[in-house]
């Protein structure tokens, strides 16, 4: 059985005590034999460095030996009681409370040994002492209430329990909204879900017509994974009351659970219509939105919550990420700055808005929010960026490094090669593929079938003109991965631009359109391939399909040539004249002007 959920401690020699002892008289004292002698017990009091205040307290109650002897028994049982629950020897405790609450018929020291005891897991200890608490006559109250409720529920007793909890729900056939709380926590947390569903269905057969009956009977089945029957209450709970928000959260739970995702969001967003001013319910209906991938709905209740929570972390990052998804990167780069400059130090803010800076070439805005990251999933990645924005801006050595700092730090092989191609990149693009290619050989000694490092070699390679080892490792990458499109293009286009392998070339890179068809760059080399093999209106065809999806300097070269060869030249001189002022590889394009002297 699971331990109470509630916090527990004692306070030593709370004001409570004196209540306790003064509460206590004579005549309610009752004089059993000391199952101890007193001078043993002054030895264990004096053990617990309370002698001084045990005897002080004898001295103040009552005026007779007789008396002295009773209340000091008395005294020592509590005092003893509560030392020993701060020890944390609470059968202990328990005992010496048992035997205070036999002394002394009063109310505060039944209530406390039963909570003591309820606080230990003695559930049938807490009950006897209630018990006690009635043979006194007297009126239960909510302490004592909870007490046996928690105890019925943990010993598992149906009827009682169940009679427990009506009565603290039901007046006069009239439910008590202010327990509705209360009681759905003590049936969430200090019971089994199995056992909480059979005292609610008992509670629902006795009273049919309570609508936050079925509602917690439908909650509960839901959590067992028993979503028709759940679905048949909730529906009767509607049918009942249909302007209940929480009987459609329930709906959309278990429409969730039946895999049915969209029934689940339109019951969300009744619930939404039903409580428009619950912010809580719309976060909720939004981030169902998100997970459906709906983000044009879920950025419009997102807008929605930050008019009433205008400064609140989870709706700006949420914001942000959502106008991310929807590509409008300058309102995303206003929501996630808004964010911090709001005093959040979030980790993902900084990231994303490193991204959307980086995409609009701020480079050292982008390295300066990538440095912000300090920890958490995107601390790596982040780190990766800002040397790769180091190196573009010029500062190669600066951006070795710092990725040799990270190669340090990271211990996992995962990381160690993320690491590895970052630096493999860096180098790449500062054109020192000799040194790069050594990297990848000491990546690969330690990963050998590593298929990103495989394919980072290969086109590392092809630029020192070792197209064996090009066409090793791409015919290595694919065969651990049959559908890597980038794999199959680069070996394509690299046997149409290096070999006469031709049609074995455009065997690949058919096969990488097939599974990538807007594909830009394996677009470029379909026309390619067709170029080499001389079918210039096939070429034309890819070539300028390629340049429609990605104005590139080097696809700009290619489709230029084929229209020259193909007797176009005024549209060949047109397209170069724009590929002089695209980005790409803007060599090949001059190389190919220059070939053909234009």
């Amino acid at each position: 059985m699971k331990r109470l959920s509630h916090k527990f401690r004692f306070i030593l020699f709370s004001p409570l005590l004196v209540v306790f002892i003064t509460a206590c008289n004579v005549s309610s004292v009752k004089n059993q034999p000391d199952e101890m002698p007193p001078e043993n017990k002054e030895e264990l009091i004096k053990g617990d460095d309370i002698a001084e205040t045990t005897g002080s307290g004898a001295a103040k109650v009552g005026e007779s030996a007789n008396s002295v002897i009773m209340d000091s028994d008395l005294l020592f049982n509590l005092l003893a009681g509560e030392f020993a629950g701060v020890r944390g020897k609470m059968q202990q405790s328990i005992n010496y409370y048992s035997k205070a609450a036999e002394q002394c018929s009063d109310p505060g020291v039944i209530s406390r040994a039963a909570y003591i005891a309820l606080y230990a897991g003695e559930y049938e200890q807490a009950l006897e002492l209630t018990e006690s608490w009635f043979e006194l006559g007297l009126q239960a109250d909510e302490t004592i209430d909870r007490i046996r409720i928690i105890s019925f529920l943990h010993l598992e007793y149906l009827e009682p329990s169940v009679e427990a909890i009506e009565t603290m729900l039901i007046t006069d056939g009239e439910l008590n909204e202010k327990v509705i709380a209360p009681v759905t926590h003590l049936l969430s947390k200090e019971t089994t879900p199995l056992f909480a569903k059979q005292v609610v269905q008992q509670l629902n057969k006795k009273n049919p017509q309570q609508a936050f009956l079925l509602l917690l009977l439908a909650k509960f089945e839901a959590n067992l994974g028993e979503y028709e029957t759940a679905l048949l209450h909730v529906n009767q709970l509607i049918a009942l009351n249909e302007d209940l928000a929480d009987a459609y959260l329930i709906q959309a739970q278990i429409y969730a659970g039946l895999k049915n995702q969209p029934a689940a969001v339109e019951s969300i967003a009744t619930a939404v219509k039903k409580r428009p001013e619950d912010t809580r319910l719309r976060l909720q209906y939004g981030r169902m939105l998100v997970q459906m991938k709906l983000f044009e709905r879920a950025l419009e209740h997102f807008k929605i919550l930050h008019k009433s929570m205008p400064h609140d972390e989870n709706v700006l990052l949420s914001l942000g990420l959502l106008s991310i998804e929807t590509d409008n990167n300058q309102q995303a780069k206003e929501y996630l700055q808004e964010l911090l400059d709001n005093g959040y130090h979030n980790q993902q803010a900084h990231y994303y808005l490193g991204r959307i800076q980086q995409n609009d070439n701020e480079l050292m805005a982008a390295i300066a929010n990538y440095e912000r990251v300090l920890s958490g999933e995107y601390w790596l990645d982040a780190r990766l960026r800002a040397a790769g924005l180091l190196a573009k801006s010029g500062e190669t050595e600066a951006a070795l490094i710092k990725l040799e700092s990270l190669t340090q730090l990271e211990h996992t092989d995962k990381s160690k090669i993320q690491v590895y191609l970052a630096k493999g990149e860096v180098l790449r693009s500062a054109s020192r593929n000799k040194e790069a290619y050594k990297l990848y050989n000491t990546a690969l000694a330690m990963s050998p079938e590593n298929t990103d490092l495989l394919y980072a070699r290969a086109l590392t390679a092809e630029k020192l003109d070792m197209l064996d080892v090009t066409e090793s490792d791409l015919k290595m990458v694919i065969m651990h991965e049959p559908e890597n499109a980038s794999a199959l293009n680069a070996l394509g286009y690299t046997l149409a631009d290096r070999t006469e392998r031709l049609i074995e070339a455009r065997e690949y890179i058919l096969k990488a359109a097939e599974l990538l068809p807007d594909d830009p760059a394996i677009l470029d080399s379909l026309g390619w391939v067709y170029f080499r093999l001389g079918q210039y209106s096939e070429s034309i065809k890819w070539l300028t399909k390629a340049f429609e999806f990605l104005q590139d300097a080097e696809i700009a070269a290619h489709l230029g040539e084929a229209l020259w060869m193909d007797g176009q030249t005024q549209k060949a001189k047109s397209i170069w004249a724009k590929g002089i002022k695209l980005s790409g590889n803007q060599d090949v394009l001059r190389d190919t002007m220059q070939r053909l002297k234009k």
